[in-house]
């Protein structure tokens, strides 16, 4: 199954949902962005909590570019991700938490090798 993100159509579209926008400053780094954007990393580092709930597999959210319109949505590098996912809505749920690495315009690279979820079966 393919994302549907914000520019599918409004009866199918599921973009992931920014739930707590960035309060107060960003993530402290050291490098500068390049002058063609013409603004610096301060002002681009993310800080946003997002939200996204499908019956994607775990693994799918985790692929590179697998949120193809996370630039437009406003996801940013350091933003953190919430992600839900059922392959039975009410009977096996799973639950993890990503930090957005990079964004780009082929999508958004979500943070792997630190990432845990949570598993749930109900009877």
């Amino acid at each position: 199954m393919a994302y549907l993100g914000s520019t599918a159509a409004s009866s199918v579209a599921n973009p992931p949902v920014c739930i707590l926008p960035k309060v107060m400053g960003g993530i402290a780094a050291t490098t500068q962005l390049s002058t063609a954007v013409g603004t610096n990393v301060y002002q681009e580092q993310g800080g946003a909590l997002w939200l996204y709930k499908s019956s994607h597999l775990m693994t799918a959210y985790s692929a590179t570019g697998f949120f193809t319109d996370a630039r437009n949505i406003g996801m940013r590098p350091g933003d953190i991700l919430i992600a839900q996912s059922w392959t039975t809505l009410g009977s096996s749920i799973n639950l993890a938490i990503f930090s957005v690495q990079a964004v780009t315009t082929g999508g958004a690279v979500l943070s792997t090798g630190a990432t845990g979820f949570i598993s749930s079966t109900y009877a």
